[in-house]
């Protein structure tokens, strides 16, 4: 009799760690399914801001580089004098804005979590080409 009440105790303990282990795993699972959403949907607002932060860029780059060709215009028709410095400084800027977008080639290249490492440097490159830019405009007596 004593058996048997302990093949019953170590039957009702296996039938326990067994109910419990499927528990657990079946939380586990479902933890590990959680995760992987989060992590997608953490994957997926990196994609929108990177994009998005690319879109503000490019799109500030195509304005300037519009108003460019009208600057390089501009400069064609100062005297000798003036012309010669100004060119310089178009150069100077059409040197700075294809480095941008050099970089900005190699960001959309980048891995997705990697992209911050960039960005720093692109915010700076841009706000040095907009202070190129508009230091050429004022050179030539254009209102920014």
């Amino acid at each position: 009799m004593k058996q048997l009440t302990t093949y019953l105790l170590v039957a009702f303990f296996s039938v326990g760690v067994v109910g419990c282990t499927e528990k657990s795993e079946q939380e586990t699972q479902q933890a590990k399914e959680e995760v992987k959403e989060t992590v997608q949907s953490a994957q997926k607002e990196v994609e929108v801001k990177k994009q998005e932060f690319l879109n503000n860029v490019e799109e500030q780059v195509a304005e300037m580089e519009d108003e460019m060709e009208e600057l390089k215009q501009k400069i064609d028709g100062e005297s000798e004098e003036k012309k010669s410095e100004l060119q310089k400084q178009w150069e100077s800027l059409n040197d700075k804005k294809d480095k941008l977008e050099n970089d900005l080639e190699e960001l959309r290249a980048k891995a997705d979590e990697n992209w911050y490492d960039l960005k720093e440097s692109i915010d700076d490159q841009l706000d040095s080409v907009k202070d190129s830019f508009n230091n050429l405009k004022e050179d030539l007596g254009i209102d920014s």
